[in-house]
């Protein structure tokens, strides 16, 4: 019989991995609660009732001295409960200190990198090897650690650090020579002498300081096997032992996607199109189709999903006001709750291994009241506030369906949706924005064929197009502190736009139709034959037939069944299901040198070409001196305050409450500006695949995104996939000294944790919404190179569970990890606090949800916002506790660089002299 595992979140951003190592172990999943969302007394019945047959404890922020910071999880321990319990890194010192040891700060914080393992042969490490070039390395997230001299007797010291800590590059390089007798154990005394592993002697109760769950630990199945086979001899089950292989991760696997005609429901919309092959270059390139259609009056009411690295991205997408289906929808949320506080700002923490000072203020961090709150509706909540989301076993067989919890919510009412409908009426509902995005896309489906599928290459075929902000994260499991000055929400229900495809210089028309509707399939045939004559008068002195471009027509069939005419069709096939090429995917970010090379501007190059010159004079004027009549931009916060920000990041860095803290900040500035023409510039001077263009007239909002991120894109099938950028590195035009940068990057130890901590991240993230067994890495801190900088790239898969939505997937992912922090409910906390204000649109989202159950999202950075007079431009930096502090702001500040730069020569003025000028405020 498979065994019955609780798994007691504490609130961490890597407990769904667990839950994922669990699943495949046992051949079941385990049933997740929150530590403050159970009573005592409702939990110990539950134990009492044998409803579990074991009991892991997660990692967690924070300290076990701190009740609120463990929850239900210190009374299960003091009840010396007759179940086996495996506590992990939080779990482990939470077990330590409930039985009498002590917790100190370790000798150093060691956050994602490596320490090899040695163990006294403990039942829990059978079959795994001990001891220096083992192969036992584990990755490690942790600043405090249990005394060993504290230790009482009936808690039992079993495994501890031996050597330094080292990259995962490097630890992966080494062999695995298992050794067959483990050595005794030895005193932990040394900096690299950490315990790792306790026992009870006599409770069934093991911890680990370490985590088996990351990508990066070898034998982390193997040890949660050990715990299997240990409970099943607790219990007397007579359970076949299973022999797992040695891995250097977790064995998921990348499944096959699902057909993407099982999509549920029945359709109500078809797909018509016309495609003019070819046409791109006939008409101006993206940005002559873009302003001869829909640039007229500061293009207003429009979008533009604009691969601007167009080497590097596929497809582009532009619309306007469109047809019947048309509406301009966006969202606010109710008005904050009071901001939090912390007593104890003005304290040192009980761990504090600082000083107070006017410099570094020492913070400690603990749950708020309301952040207390427990989640009593999972991530599909309806209008009612309940959902029913659910994770189903992939290859796990005989698996019983689990319905498990989301991120908890601290947002109790719905904020407001305001909807502009195509006729111009507006009406407003008190619905959550996720609830909303998923009613209408279970409303409106579009039928999928075999034909449109071969010949609609790209993945958006209409739906919705807009941006998620980031305060949005209230109801994403984090607080509603700060209120933004725009919408937290802004979408425009495109039912008509163009498709260009890059790489083929191919235009489509593309226009939803209602089946059945005479009036609709009309109306859209109508749009189709406009749209191509007026694209067929910008082609300059090239007919339609000299070109080789033919025109193709077709539409999805109908629930009807109607008829279609395709009078040229391209025959390639339809991309792979997680195609390179779509919308956008890889990163242009600039070069952290000198601030001559940020202000000169680079085309995008393949391979390890040089960067060149680009022409950008199409777009801006000669530039002229700056003047008074122009102010400068100004910091939000001056940069004392940065600095003090910096310091108190690493303070809680040290003191447990996270592991990477991703602090931001915005340059302001009240000056009348050409949003559109700063957009046009701003393509040429910081081409990104993720590019975007959105104006809401409503709002009296403009976007000018130039984004190299993706944060999640939902593939056809199902499968989904977040590919984080972590680790810079510029480019040399020498070319030895090229591939030595790449090398160092690639073995860069502070770069790799910090690629680490995200991929665990979004692997938790992924985890909580994909199949068991699905969620993968086959791209691991890949090394890839761009116009003028080296990059390091991962990218996570795994396959959507059929039960869960599309929504469900974004909104559990959801702010994308990148921009917080690990773990990120309480980087979140942290955040609120230090920045004081609302990041708005910045470090969220961007990009399409389509009605075909696709969407691709990137990270909103590199991006500048005009709304009602001001222009903000948000930039910031992870804080790690490597992070030296003046570095981190100069950092920002060169993050901003090339948006200054595009501002500057959108208005004429002098680059360098414009970017001198930024007001870093009083101290």
């Amino acid at each position: 019989m498979p065994l019955r595992t609780l798994l007691i979140d504490n609130y961490d951003s890597y407990t769904y991995n667990l839950f994922q190592l669990i699943a495949e172990v046992h051949g079941v999943v385990p049933e997740v609660i929150y530590n403050d969302q159970l009573t005592w007394t409702e939990l110990s019945q539950a134990l009492l009732d044998g409803k579990y047959d074991n009991i892991v404890i997660s990692p967690g922020p924070g300290t076990p001295e701190s009740p609120q910071d463990i929850g239900v999880c210190g009374e299960l321990l003091k009840s010396n409960i007759q179940l086996p319990v495996l506590g992990v890194c939080m779990g482990m010192q939470a077990l330590a200190v409930i039985h009498g040891a002590t917790i100190q700060h370790a000798p150093e914080p060691i956050h994602g990198r490596l320490s090899q393992i040695q163990h006294t042969g403990h039942r829990l490490f059978h079959n795994i090897p001990s001891g220096i070039d083992s192969g036992f390395a584990v990755v490690r997230y942790h600043s405090l650690a249990v005394c060993e001299q504290s230790l009482p007797a009936h808690l039992e010291l079993i495994a501890w650090t031996c050597g330094s800590h080292q990259p995962l590059r490097q630890a992966a390089d080494k062999a695995a020579v298992p050794n067959s007798t483990p050595a005794l154990p030895a005193k932990a005394t040394a900096a690299d002498q950490v315990l790792q592993g306790i026992a009870h002697t006599y409770l069934p109760y093991y911890g680990v300081q370490f985590h088996p769950e990351s990508i990066g630990t070898a034998f982390g199945r193997q040890l949660l096997q050990n715990f299997h086979d240990i409970t099943a001899d607790w219990h007397g089950y007579q359970i076949p032992p299973y022999a797992v292989p040695p891995s250097t991760g977790p064995g998921a696997t990348a499944l096959p996607p699902s057909p993407w005609l099982q999509m549920g429901g029945s359709a109500s919309l078809a797909v018509s199109w016309q495609k003019l092959e070819g046409s791109l270059g006939d008409v101006g390139g993206s940005e002559g189709l873009f302003m001869d259609l829909f640039g007229q009056e500061g293009a207003k009411d429009t979008f533009w999903l604009d691969s601007s690295a167009s080497d590097r991205g596929r497809f582009s997408y532009f619309g306007g006001r469109g047809g019947p289906l048309w509406q301009r929808i966006s969202y606010q949320l109710p008005p904050p709750s009071q901001p939090l506080e912390h007593p104890s700002m003005s304290q040192a923490s009980p761990h504090s291994c600082r000083t107070p000072s006017a410099d570094a203020p020492l913070v400690t961090f603990s749950k708020s009241a309301e952040s207390q709150q427990r989640l009593t509706a999972d991530s599909g909540a309806r209008s009612s506030g309940q959902t029913a989301s659910q994770v189903q076993p992939g290859p796990v067989q005989d698996a019983p369906v689990h319905t498990f919890q989301a991120q908890r919510t601290t947002q109790q009412q719905p904020g407001t949706l305001t909807i502009e409908h195509s006729s111009g009426s507006i009406t407003q509902q008190q619905v959550s924005i996720w609830d909303y995005l998923r009613d209408q896309l279970d409303q409106h489906r579009i039928q999928i064929d075999d034909e449109t599928a071969q010949h609609l290459p790209f993945d958006f075929w209409g739906g919705y197009v807009g941006y998620l902000g980031y305060e949005l994260k209230a109801e994403c499991g984090g607080d509603n502190v700060h209120q933004a000055p725009t919408p937290d929400a802004a979408m425009f229900l495109a039912d008509r736009f163009v498709a260009v495809d890059h790489h083929n210089d191919d235009v489509f028309l593309v226009t939803l139709v209602q089946p059945h509707s005479e009036t609709s399939e009309a109306a859209a045939q109508q749009w189709l034959h406009s749209t191509y004559t007026t694209i067929q008068a910008m082609m300059s002195n090239t007919s339609l037939s000299s070109h080789g471009g033919a025109i193709g027509f077709g539409s999805s069939s109908s629930l009807a069944g109607s008829s279609q005419t395709h009078q040229h069709m391209d025959t390639a096939s339809s991309d792979a299901v997680m195609s390179d090429d779509d919308w956008s995917h890889r990163d242009q970010r600039g070069s952290f040198g000198s601030l001559d090379s940020l202000l000169t501007d680079h085309s995008t190059l393949q391979g390890l070409s040089h960067p060149q010159p680009a022409d950008t004079s199409k777009t801006h004027k000669q530039p002229v001196a700056c003047t008074d009549a122009i102010p400068p931009f100004r910091l939000a916060r001056s940069e004392q305050q940065y600095l003090r920000d910096v310091a108190a990041c690493q303070q809680a860095l040290h003191d447990g409450d996270s592991y990477e803290i991703c602090l931001t900040t915005a340059l302001l500035r009240t000056h009348p500006i050409d949003a559109l023409n700063l957009y046009k510039t701003l393509r040429k001077v910081n081409p990104a695949p993720y590019a975007a263009w959105m104006s809401f007239g409503m709002d009296d909002l403009q976007i000018c995104c130039s984004s190299p991120e993706r944060f999640l894109k939902g593939g056809r099938g199902g499968l989904l996939e977040a590919r984080p950028i972590k680790g810079t590195a510029p480019r040399s035009a020498d070319p030895e000294q090229d591939r030595a940068a790449a090398l160092a990057l690639a073995n860069s130890e502070k770069d790799q944790a910090e690629n680490l901590m995200i991929v665990d991240l979004l692997r938790n993230d992924l985890g909580r919404v994909c199949q068991v067994g699905s969620v993968h890495v086959p791209g691991l801190m890949e090394v890839e190179s761009f116009a003028t900088v080296h990059q390091l790239v991962s990218t996570i898969r795994g396959q959507r569970q059929t039960s869960v939505s599309l929504i469900d997937a974004i909104q559990a992912a959801f702010p994308g990890g990148s921009m917080t922090g690990a773990p990120k409910i309480r980087s979140m906390q942290i955040l609120d606090e230090l920045e004081k204000e609302a990041r708005g649109i910045y470090s969220g989202s961007m990009g399409f949800i389509g009605f075909n159950d696709t969407s691709d999202l990137n990270i909103v950075i590199r991006t500048a916002v005009v709304h009602g007079g001001m222009t903000r431009i948000g930039a910031g930096g992870a804080i790690v506790v490597q992070s030296d502090t003046h570095g981190e702001y100069e950092e920002m500040r060169l993050k901003a660089k090339a948006l200054l730069k595009a501002v500057s020569l959108s208005e004429g003025q002098n680059p360098s002299e414009f970017a001198s000028r930024v007001d870093v405020g009083a101290s």
